[in-house]
């Protein structure tokens, strides 16, 4: 939030903050989707029978 009569610093401050906000949050996506990936390779390897995947459950 900025103040009624922001200075240049106040706006500094604020595109700072939201530069932030966003790698935070591209970050996040990016995570998502490596996990997302890896869960549907391990799932495929595992359905197909092949060894990649590597013991996913105790017993396999």
């Amino acid at each position: 939030m900025l103040p009624e009569r922001p200075t240049t610093a106040d706006l500094e401050a604020a595109y700072v903050r939201r530069g932030a906000e966003l790698v935070r949050c591209d970050a996040a996506r990016r995570l998502a989707v490596e996990t997302l990936e890896a869960e549907r390779v391990l799932i495929d390897a595992w359905a197909d029978g092949h060894d990649a995947a590597g013991t996913i459950l105790p017993g396999d």
